[in-house]
């Protein structure tokens, strides 16, 4: 059986790097683009009422020709600004362009309980080691357990 590079799955286990862009390679514009359109492809809210709600949350006009030309990879002078990028996410209710930017540099996020449940993880080493470290401490006074 041929093995498939799959490079879209990311390993539980791999430590996340930032991606260096080579030289002349770090225009992200039709990217951007592509992400956009992504973004309103997958919602299956249209883009009248997209940009109404963007409209309505951030009290200018985001018109549906703005998202069009967002989208459009033919038009990367025309990208997405980046104080309109987590107004597009909550309406479209995507987290498509945070988890390419920190994908971008290195990173990886959680969401709700998943994020809960990091933290306590985190908080569950570090009471293990203090354990351990008490442990260590009493051993060094002369009061094994």
């Amino acid at each position: 059986m041929r093995r498939v590079n799959d490079t879209e799955t990311l390993d539980l286990f791999e430590v996340p790097r930032p991606v260096i862009p080579n030289p002349g390679c770090g225009n992200y514009a039709a990217l951007v683009s592509e992400l956009v359109g992504a973004v309103l492809k997958d919602t299956p809210v249209d883009r009248h009422e997209i940009a109404a709600q963007m409209s309505r949350l951030s009290g200018d006009d985001v018109s549906k020709h703005m998202l069009d030309a967002w989208s459009s990879p033919a038009r990367a002078d025309h990208n997405i600004p980046l104080y309109r990028v987590p107004l597009l996410e909550e309406v479209c209710h995507s987290h498509a362009f945070t988890d390419w930017l920190v994908h971008q540099r290195g990173g990886r996020v959680a969401y709700g309980r998943e994020a809960l449940a990091a933290e306590y993880g985190k908080r569950q080493r570090m009471m293990d080691q203090l354990k351990a470290d008490m442990r260590e401490l009493k051993r060094l006074m002369g009061e094994e357990e």
